[in-house]
């Protein structure tokens, strides 16, 4: 009995998520989230025929996508601003 139990431990701790997958994760809810935003955005101003409204909220999801996506190389950018203050 004791033997079993430790196999079935050996193989759930096998299977737990370390940080990396974690925080790919939570990347993907967040690029999921943002998404369905913008979606919202865009069929709320499409019945308005705001075009306007519907090319600026696309282009700042395109901004925080991008911010989500490549967080290293956007603070990258914003530790040579700061050096460069």
């Amino acid at each position: 009995m004791m033997d079993i139990l430790g196999v079935l431990t050996f193989i759930a701790a096998d299977e737990l998520p370390d940080l990396k997958g974690v925080s790919s994760w939570f990347s993907d809810i967040i690029e999921q989230v943002i998404l369905m935003i913008v979606i919202f955005l865009v069929t709320k101003y499409l019945v308005n025929m705001k075009i306007g409204s519907i090319i600026m909220s696309c282009v700042i999801a395109g901004v925080v996508y991008f911010v989500v996506r490549n967080w290293t190389v956007v603070s990258g950018w914003i530790e040579a601003l700061m050096e460069q203050l």
